[in-house]
């Protein structure tokens, strides 16, 4: 334990010299009365409580002084704090199909509408990323709990042009707690085809997989993948380092036909894609981002309770028993005395 201001622990040399006064005062008051009547009748006519129930109530007050004393100090200490420990990854479609209309204002504009009502609904202390994807996976932010930082990563996503559906899945899955150490080669042979993976650092242990904290990734896609790493291998990949993956469809059933660069091309939707993501990963399909659905979407996501030590001030903590003191104290001075010191 530390204290920010440890000049006022003096003041707990104040208790000895507040129990000497008690004392003093007490002998005092009974040189007094035995004036009154001769010893022999004295201890006849005076009935004295046993020193115990005396010196119960004045305990009560001076451990209560010298609680207030140490909380003065501002004493600061590590204590276990109970954490929310879930991750959840945010993957956004950004290839150049989500700027097709038929969801208004478009696909694009309405998964960052429903990624940012999905950010107020799940508790701030659960961590949530940001993945873009469309020629290969972006992270834009890794998981946490400033929403602030969220919503901003969400403001600079802006369309790009192919479809990486794996690749987004596979960034995903890296920046998630302890799944990179698990995965490592496997991860590096999907995102790299060809190339020979790094061996593993004898000093960093392989995490156990029953350790691993909750996650999840939610993707919302129109879910033509066109480009990069199968998305049904890095799903069973997700699925082997316990990420669940929930889709959600960006798009109309039979797609829609937009205008790009000139011509009038057809956009297509392919929910089945998102479907069978998902149940790789026992995870779940949604065929919209409307708030019922997202609601639904946090309802299944998993959560645990950990500890972690956390460093905060207790004054406050000092002053509640102090007062509890003070009021037993009180209490107990009213109970067989019928006065209040």
């Amino acid at each position: 334990m530390e204290f920010t201001w440890p000049m006022m622990l003096l003041a707990v040399g104040l208790v000895p010299l507040l129990w000497w006064g008690y004392r003093f005062l007490a002998r005092r008051q009974r040189r007094t009365a035995e004036q009154f009547a001769e010893a022999r009748l004295f201890e006849q006519l005076v009935v004295r409580p046993p020193s115990w129930q005396r010196s119960l109530p004045v305990a009560c007050y001076l451990i209560a002084v010298l609680l207030l004393a140490v909380a003065m100090a501002r004493p600061v200490a590590a204590l276990p704090m109970p954490v929310n420990r879930a991750a959840v990854m945010v993957a956004i479609d950004t290839s150049k199909s989500m700027i097709a209309t038929d969801i208004s204002p478009t696909r694009l504009e309405a998964a960052k509408a429903a990624a940012r009502v999905f950010a107020g609904l799940v508790p701030r202390s659960t961590k949530i990323g940001l993945v873009t994807f469309s020629e290969y996976g972006t992270v834009l932010l890794p998981p946490t709990t400033d929403r602030a930082a969220l919503l901003e990563a969400l403001d600079r996503v802006q369309p790009q042009s192919a479809t990486s559906v794996g690749g987004g899945i596979l960034e995903s899955v890296r920046v998630l707690p302890g799944r990179e150490a698990l995965l490592r080669e496997r991860l590096e042979r999907l995102l790299r085809p060809g190339s020979v993976p790094s061996p593993p650092n004898p000093l960093d242990p392989r995490p156990n997989p029953d350790d691993l904290v909750p996650a999840s990734i939610i993707i919302f896609s129109d879910g033509v993948n066109t480009f990069g790493p199968n998305p049904y291998e890095a799903a069973q990949l997700a699925r082997d380092g316990k990420v669940r993956i929930f889709t959600i469809g960006m798009g109309t059933p039979g797609g829609t036909v937009m205008q790009i660069d000139g011509q009038m091309v057809l956009v297509p939707f392919d929910s089945a894609g998102l479907e069978r993501i998902a149940q790789i990963t026992d995870g779940r399909y949604f065929a919209s981002a409307s708030a019922e659905e997202l609601h639904r979407v946090y309802r299944q996501l998993g959560r645990v309770i950990g500890w972690e030590r956390t460093r905060i001030e207790v004054s406050f903590l000092l002053l509640g028993v102090a007062g509890l003191l003070v009021l037993t104290g009180g209490a107990l001075s009213m109970l067989w005395f019928r006065r209040v010191p």
